[in-house]
C-alpha cells in the first residue's frame, strides 16, 4: 500500500477522497495519481495505521462525497481510534442531515478549508460559484450541532492573490468562534503551477501578516502557521514557526540551515518553492 508520496503506517492520514467538488486553482492532490479504492480496502489500511497510531484524518480530494464516509469513520471508532479528524471542503455540510449523521459517527475533529471571506475571493480560487456560500452553511451547521468538546478548526490558504487581506479574513472567522486557525503557505507543488508567481506568494511577503494576526488574535486563538520557517520571521517572531518534522521528500536544506537554532524542528524548504522565488529572502 504505497505510493510515491507516502506508505500506509507511516502517517495518520488516510486518503480516502478521490473526487472534489471544487477545482482549486492550487490543488495539492492535482497530480497525485491515486487508486479508487473500496470501502474494504480502506478499511485494511485503517487497521495499518491503527497500529502506530490512535489518531486519524480523513483526507484526500473531497472525502466527504464518498458514500462510505460515515461507515469508515463508524469503523474507526470501532476500532477505538481516540481522535478520527476529517479534512473537508465543507460543502456537504451545508445539509443538515448529513451534519447531524456524520458529527454521531464518532467524528470528533474537522479541519475545514477556506481561502477568503468573501464569494468573490472564495469561488475565485475554488473556480467553483456558490462554493464560498456553501461552505459558510457548512461551518454555520457544524457549529450548531456539534458537541461542545468537538475540534472544529480552520484551514486558510494563502496565496498572492489574499494575502494582503489576511488580518481581515482572520477577523472575518473569529465572530463564528474557531479557537484554532491554521494558516498554510501554498506551495508550488503542481504542475499547473509550478512557475505562477501570480498564485504562489512570497514567503517573507507573508510574515508581517501573520505576525500582525498573532498580535491581533493570539491571545484567543491558537495559531498554526504552516510552511513558514523560522528563518522567515523577523528573530523576535520566530517561534511562531510551526516546528515541522513530516517527511517530504520535496524538502531540502539550505546553506544557513546549519546554523540556525531551529534547525531540529524544521526540515527545510521546498524545492519546488526555492526553484521558484531562491533563498535570498530567508535570514538568521
Amino acid at each position: 500500500m504505497k505510493n510515491k508520496y507516502y506508505t500506509v503506517g507511516h502517517s495518520p492520514f488516510i486518503y480516502a477522497g478521490y473526487e472534489c467538488n471544487n477545482q482549486c486553482i492550487f490543488c495539492f492532490e492535482a497530480d497525485r495519481e491515486f487508486i479508487k479504492k473500496t470501502t474494504q480496502n480502506l478499511k485494511k489500511e485503517i487497521d495499518i495505521i491503527r497500529k502506530n497510531f490512535d489518531f486519524i484524518n480523513f483526507m484526500g480530494q473531497e472525502p466527504t462525497l464518498r458514500n462510505d464516509i460515515i461507515e469508515l469513520i463508524y469503523y474507526a471508532k470501532k476500532i477505538k481510534f481516540k481522535k478520527i479528524g476529517l479534512t473537508t471542503n465543507g460543502r456537504m455540510f451545508a445539509y443538515p442531515d448529513f451534519t447531524r449523521n456524520i458529527l454521531s459517527s464518532g467524528l470528533n475533529q474537522i479541519g475545514l478549508t477556506m481561502m477568503g471571506k468573501s464569494a468573490r475571493m472564495h469561488d475565485f480560487h475554488t473556480r467553483t460559484k456558490g462554493s464560498f456560500r456553501q461552505s459558510l452553511m457548512g461551518i454555520k451547521n457544524i457549529i450548531k450541532y456539534k458537541s461542545s468538546d468537538f475540534s472544529f478548526l480552520l484551514n486558510l490558504m494563502i496565496t498572492q492573490k489574499n494575502f494582503k487581506s489576511l488580518v481581515e479574513i482572520v477577523d472575518f472567522y473569529v465572530d463564528p468562534g474557531f479557537k484554532e486557525i491554521n494558516i498554510g503557505h501554498i506551495m508550488p507543488i503542481n504542475k499547473a503551477i509550478a512557475k505562477s508567481k501570480s498564485i504562489v506568494a512570497r514567503i517573507s511577503k507573508v510574515t508581517p501578516y501573520l505576525v500582525e494576526c498573532q498580535k491581533k488574535h493570539g491571545d484567543k486563538i491558537k495559531f498554526l502557521f504552516i510552511e513558514y520557517p523560522a528563518c522567515s520571521f523577523p528573530k523576535k517572531y520566530r517561534h511562531l514557526a510551526f516546528p515541522c518534522l513530516e517527511e517530504n521528500p520535496d524538502k531540502i536544506r539550505i546553506k544557513l540551515c546549519k546554523k540556525c537554532e531551529y534547525k531540529n524542528k524544521c526540515i527545510g524548504i521546498g524545492k519546488s518553492y526555492l526553484s521558484l522565488y531562491g533563498d535570498k529572502e530567508f535570514k538568521l
